[in-house]
Parts: structure tokens; C-alpha cells; sequence
């Protein structure tokens, strides 16, 4: 045995754990799902477990929205553990998340009043520490006052805000979020960057670790309205039915930098339109053929067109239709392997 042998045993006992090894070991990188295909074809699979992820945004964006719908997806994974979630802005509704399909009943809910960031920091890393909690959300960094505010008055000048708390936090958290598997997402706001150069340009409250610590931020946006059938609507509809969130892809260092934007479908009466957003991969990787307003449902083992339908409302319908359940389970097998891969 060597001396770096001995000095790799030494160091892993110390700890308990082989923090150093010989090469890498092999495995892929769990993540958790989105209900839509489109925000899984964009991080090549969702949110990669075990990481610190970021989303932020314009207000009325779509990132809680987003985040619930995460939750739903981790309740219904088999591992599943317990899910925290942090209401520091007091502004959860119960049921818009059962809509979006979260079993809210069983889901550790924090709504802080006179605590301090630092304070539910520490709650947070004391519930990781448990290793029963799998996912928490923070909702969110700019809603949180830090020890040294609470205690003066408003009159009072304080400095560094929540960027101090928030950077000892990033730095600690990180190390248990790989330890535990557990994942982390903390929803942010932007503000104008009055410091910059040029007019419109953005940034995050929160300072810059917090920032650097994170695997993956998604920034979001609302995008067009829609109506009942999916069609575009204006900004000044009266009652849309729904809109389109969009997304950018800002950093992901689990995935390959292809596909840096996207969007989803949101219908405001059943949340996540899961089969517009699949029909839209399908198409894209060729299961689907568009031509015109002819759609052909091909076989993506054959390669045989299986039905040909006039208008993309039929093709909802039939895929909709539980007679046609075969078909609609080997367009998402067949999207689900080439979402990882191409």
C-alpha cells in the first residue's frame, strides 16, 4: 500500500464515508419528472436529485405553478420521501395545488410569521439531516427578513439584507443536499439591475453564491393566452382558458447546453396540458407527421401510420380516448428514451 493509499484511509475514516475514491463511480443522474413532455425535453428528464435548483422570474410566471407540479410528480415516484414546503410569502392555495395534482395532506407545510432567515434556514437543514425529507421548496428568498432586520426598526439602515444568511446557508445546504439525495428549490424574483449599462437589464435578489451553489435555474415568464382549444388568444382576452409558460434554460450543469429554452401549456382548469405538450415532442421526433392540417399517428416500432386525423383537436381526442391507450403508450415510451439521449 502506498502513502496515498494511506492517506485516502485515513481520510474516509475519518469521516465514515469513502469521500475519496479511485475513479468515478458509474451511475445516471436520478431526476424528477415534469407532467409536461416539453420541460422534460428541455433538461433532458427534469430536475436532477440531490442538487440545489433555482427558479425565478417575472411575477405571475409561472414558478410556483411549476414547482407544485414537481411535487405532484416526486409524491408519485416510489422512493419518495417526505416534501417540505416553505410559504414564506403566506400565499399557498390549497387548491390550485390539488388541481396540479399534490397530495397537499401529506406535504410538511411551513408558514413562518415573525421568523428569521436564519432561523428557517437552520429548520431546513436540521429536516434534511433526518433523511426523511426528499424535496423542499422555498417560496421565497426575496419574503425572507434576516436576523439583523427583524431586530431593528424600519427607520434603521441594515446592509447585506438576506445576501449573507443566504450565502452561509448555500454553502452548508449544498454538502447535505448530495449526502441525503435530497433536492432543493428555491423560487426567487428579479429585480431592474440599476447598475448595468443598458436599459431592462435584470437580477436576482439573494447575492451571488446562492446563485453559484445552484445546479440548475430556470427562469420564467407568462407567455400567450389560450382558449379551450388551444389557440392563441391576445393580451387583452377577456377569459382565457389557459397560457403558455415559457422558460430559459439559464444554467444546468446535469445536462448538455442544446436545449436552452422552452415552454409548457397551462389550462387554469386542469393545470398541466400534458397531451398538447405531447403531441408537440411527438411531432418533433417524427412520431406524429404534420402536413398541413393532416396529422398521421405513425407506429414508432413499424413505422406504419396507425390513423390519420384532419385538425390537431382530433388528434388530443383520439389520444384522449381510452380505446386508443396501446397507441398513446408507445408514443411516450418511445419519446421517454429519445428525451435522454438526443
Amino acid at each position: 500500500m502506498s502513502k496515498l493509499d494511506d492517506v485516502i484511509k485515513e481520510m474516509n475514516k475519518k469521516t465514515k464515508e469513502e469521500v475519496v475514491t479511485l475513479g468515478l463511480p458509474s451511475y445516471s443522474c436520478k431526476r424528477i419528472p415534469f407532467t409536461s413532455p416539453r420541460m422534460n425535453y428541455c433538461t433532458f428528464g427534469g430536475l436532477p436529485v440531490g442538487t440545489l435548483i433555482e427558479f425565478f422570474g417575472e411575477e405571475h410566471g409561472g414558478k410556483t405553478t411549476t414547482a407544485l407540479d414537481i411535487i405532484a410528480n416526486y409524491q408519485q415516484m416510489e422512493d419518495a420521501r417526505q416534501v417540505l414546503y416553505i410559504d414564506a410569502e403566506n400565499t399557498l392555495d390549497v387548491e390550485w395545488a390539488r388541481k396540479l395534482g399534490v397530495d397537499v395532506d401529506k406535504m410538511v407545510v411551513f408558514k413562518p410569521t415573525s421568523q428569521s432567515a436564519e432561523s428557517i434556514f437552520k429548520f431546513i437543514m436540521d429536516a434534511v439531516e433526518t433523511d426523511e425529507v426528499g424535496l423542499w421548496v422555498l417560496d421565497s428568498i426575496p419574503a425572507l427578513s434576516s436576523a439583523q432586520e427583524l431586530e431593528r426598526t424600519v427607520e434603521e439602515k441594515t446592509y447585506a439584507g438576506i445576501s449573507g444568511p443566504l450565502s452561509v446557508f448555500s454553502r452548508r445546504v449544498e454538502k447535505l443536499m448530495h449526502q441525503h439525495q435530497c433536492t432543493g428549490i428555491g423560487i426567487n424574483q428579479i429585480r431592474d439591475d440599476l447598475g448595468a449599462m443598458y436599459v431592462g437589464a435584470i437580477k436576482t435578489p439573494g447575492g451571488r453564491a446562492w446563485k453559484h451553489f445552484c445546479c440548475v435555474r430556470l427562469q420564467f415568464s407568462k407567455g400567450k393566452y389560450i382558449d379551450a382549444d388551444g389557440n392563441d388568444l391576445s393580451r387583452s382576452a377577456e377569459s382565457p382558458a389557459g397560457n403558455y409558460v415559457l422558460m430559459s434554460m439559464v444554467k444546468n450543469k446535469r445536462c448538455p447546453p442544446t436545449r436552452r429554452t422552452g415552454f409548457y401549456t397551462l389550462n387554469y382548469e386542469y393545470g398541466v396540458d400534458y397531451l398538447k405538450d405531447l403531441v408537440d415532442v411527438a411531432i418533433k421526433y417524427g412520431v406524429i407527421d404534420k402536413s398541413g392540417a393532416w396529422f398521421s399517428i405513425i407506429d414508432p416500432e413499424t413505422g406504419e401510420v396507425i390513423e390519420k386525423l384532419q385538425g390537431q383537436a382530433r388528434v388530443y381526442e383520439y389520444l384522449g380516448d381510452e380505446a386508443n391507450e396501446a397507441v398513446l403508450t408507445k408514443i411516450e415510451s418511445f419519446i421517454d428514451q429519445k428525451i435522454y439521449t438526443e
